[in-house]
């Protein structure tokens, strides 16, 4: 058996809860082996790490029955999936046989053409088949296939024989003696318990499986699904049966794809009629799914954007799980509980960095600061910036990483025809993967908003079609790309501490950011080099559109949106204008409240960010010098604080990482003003000089 691979970082939470729920035996704390299990969906955007999550939890699972299935690989039919899952299972334990299933498979084989005009002639060529799928389990021919594909049981990637092989596999390990009662049982399911004839329900059944007709193809693919159900229940009945206090494991990636959220609902509502037929004993089966959208996920509701109830990975718990149910639940959407996976924490950026390059720790504060911990363009950062920490032009370099080229060496010389794709545009083309290119067109011209409300209710979508001004929300939260706000403070650009600015009282801005969601960082990042490159003649607003339109419809909503409006305004360059408002500013406001002012204006986007040619510090003295004349020679101090935040806000402008030196640029620029303030207020611009310092130390 392959060794269990290392634990995706994060995700101790997740690994607690799947555990939990595996776990059958009753313990001091009274679980019951036959309770309820929620359908747990692990929810990730694209390069989350979800697969990796899902191999790690089914080879931790190796001591008990456990199998895979990848809904991208392909679309199948629900009782496709079910023959799929059990035959895994089947491989993973001897004691697991799924005689009703495997009677129901045989009679549904696309290759069994049964007689149906000769009813003595069908049930003659039905008792046959089925007896040749006993004989083939009695040999060593169930062995010998299991051998073949066992170390090939993973997600999704075993080739799965016909009907007739794969009843032998499904019946190996039973002896002669036992072959003959194993399969009566199973063939006696069919009857109902009602006294019909279960060889004339399996032609029936014969009869449904070869129509084109939706309402037969729904029958047979639920019979199937409870006959699966049903023998995993009859399974964990029998005494003796070993490894009976953990439940199978199935974990189904990508449900989002191929009928995956179908086959899931449907199984669903199949044990729920089992439930109450059997007097509400659960099956012994614990799903694990994943998803890249919220969309794949019925339920239950929340008011938020997703318009789903999720749960962080140290919120979940079977206990959080069954703390939800309301007590007279109107559908059955509780019974999926969905949990985010986590982005990496600096702390695991470095951890990663360890393993690729010795120097490339030294990075971590960049490459989190770019990503914030999106775990695949972590990796691919990583790669990139492995090939230039050991240069001597090292920060100039990491200046351009998102411009540097392909990370395969030979990527040109392999494909010299192929487009050549840097690092931004590879990771927007797989973060936003499945995106309509008007959505995405959409997207990008959200990104020059602060929020994405404000986007959707401003005319800036004004050239885009009715659906995409309505949907474009939504789809954005469903793909999980929006996040709550992050402080806007010294602590987001480098300096001790975050969010430390009081909220409430005397010296709180008396109009503070809303806490409307915005796009998550790496993403805006990436959206907004878009938007800088789009031409003004396009049929899409550019930068300068798109800025101009949100300043006007903030403006207009003064003083409310005073923020936002002098934001738009920095992003359009007017640095003058937003000088001598933050100059008239320092002498009304109490000096906490004027730091917030400042700190939120200054997280604007700046359509050129970065210029490896020259230092992050001298180009915050010419842009203070080029666009802010007036200011720099009467203001100087506060032109080029205002200039050096302003480039502070995108990390590449951060280096070296040790030391930054847009530190001491902002730090002077602190002190500075400093001395022409008030004892009170010198006070406190001295102490967020401070701040920048200390970090700079």
């Amino acid at each position: 058996m392959p060794d269990t691979p290392l634990r995706p970082l994060g995700i101790e939470g997740i690994e607690d809860l799947v555990r939990d729920c595996w776990v059958r035996a009753t313990d001091p704390g009274g679980r019951r082996p036959d309770r309820e299990l929620p359908i747990v969906v692990l929810l990730g955007r694209h390069g989350s790490g979800k697969t990796a999550v899902l191999r790690y939890l089914g080879r931790r699972a190796a001591t008990a029955p456990q199998a895979g299935h990848d809904f991208a690989s392909g679309r199948l039919r629900p009782h496709e999936v079910v023959a799929r899952l059990a035959f895994r299972l089947a491989l993973t334990s001897r004691r697991l046989h799924f005689p009703r299933l495997t009677h129901g498979l045989i009679a549904v084989d696309p290759d069994l053409r049964l007689d149906v005009t000769s009813p003595d002639r069908a049930r003659r060529q039905l008792e046959k088949r089925m007896h040749e799928a006993r004989q083939i389990s009695s040999g060593l021919l169930g062995d010998a296939l299991s051998e073949g594909v066992g170390l090939l049981n993973d997600l999704g990637v075993i080739p799965v024989p016909g009907a007739g092989l794969m009843a032998a596999v499904l019946f190996r390990g039973i002896g002669p003696r036992l072959l003959n009662s194993v399969s009566r049982s199973g063939l006696e399911w069919y009857g109902g318990g009602n006294g019909s004839a279960p060889l004339d329900a399996l032609i029936a059944l014969n009869e449904r499986g070869r129509s084109e007709d939706p309402a037969d193809q729904e029958q047979v693919d639920r019979l199937l699904c409870a006959a699966f159900l049903a023998d995993l229940r009859a399974a964990y009945r029998r005494r003796g049966t070993p490894g009976r206090d953990r439940n199978c494991l199935v974990v189904l990636d990508n449900i989002d794809h191929g009928g995956g959220t179908r086959f899931l609902g449907m199984l669903l509502e199949v044990r729920q009629a089992q439930d109450r037929r059997d007097g509400g004993d659960g099956d012994p089966l614990l799903t694990v799914a994943s998803a890249s959208t919220a969309r794949a996920v019925p339920g239950p509701f929340d008011p938020g954007p997703a318009g789903l109830r999720i749960r962080a990975p140290h919120q979940a718990s079977y206990a959080d799980w069954r703390a939800g149910i309301p007590q007279a639940p109107a559908d059955s959407s509780w019974n999926w509980y969905a949990v985010q996976l986590p982005d990496l924490t600096a702390g695991q950026v470095s951890r990663l960095a360890e393993g690729i390059a010795p120097r490339l720790p030294e990075a971590t504060p960049l490459v989190h600061r770019l990503t914030y911990g999106h775990p695949w363009s972590v990796l691919r950062m990583q790669r990139a910036a492995a090939r230039m920490i050991d240069r001597p032009d090292a920060d100039v370099r990491l200046r351009g990483i998102l411009d540097s080229g392909p990370l395969v060496q030979d990527l040109a010389e392999a494909m010299p025809q192929a487009p050549r794709m840097t690092l931004r545009q590879d990771a927007l083309h797989y973060l936003l993967q499945g995106l309509e290119d008007d959505q995405l067109a959409g997207l990008v011209s959200c990104a020059a908003s602060r929020d994405m409300e404000s986007a959707v209710n401003s005319p800036l979508l004004a050239d885009f079609s009715p659906r995409i001004r309505e949907t474009l929300l939504e789809e954005t939260a469903q793909r999980l790309w929006l996040v709550t706000p992050l402080t806007e403070d010294a602590g987001t650009r480098g300096g001790r501490g975050s969010h430390y600015l009081p909220a409430t009282g005397r010296t709180a801005h008396p109009h503070p950011l809303p806490d409307a969601l915005v796009l998550q960082p790496w993403l805006s990042l990436l959206l907004l080099r878009e938007l800088a490159a789009r031409p003004a003649e396009g049929p899409y607003p550019d930068w300068e559109s798109a800025h101009q339109r949100l300043h006007a419809w903030h403006a207009a909503r003064r003083p409310a949106h005073l923020l936002n409006t002098h934001y738009h305004q920095l992003a359009l360059g007017q640095v003058e204008e937003v000088i001598a408002h933050l100059e008239l500013r320092l002498h009304t406001l109490p000096t906490e409240a004027w730091l917030y002012e400042l700190y939120a204006i200054t997280a604007a986007p700046q359509r050129d960010p970065v210029d490896a040619s020259v230092s992050a510090s001298e180009r915050a003295d010419r842009l203070a010098r080029e666009l802010a004349p007036d200011a720099f020679r009467h203001h100087r101090a506060l032109a080029l604080l205002v200039t050096a935040l302003w480039l502070a806000v995108d990390p590449r402008n951060r280096l070296p990482n040790a030391r930054p030196e847009l530190n001491f640029t902002i730090s002077a620029s602190f002190r500075d003003l400093a001395w022409h303030t008030d004892d009170a207020n010198s006070a406190v611009l001295r102490s967020e000089a401070a701040r920048f310092e200390i970090h700079s130390a």
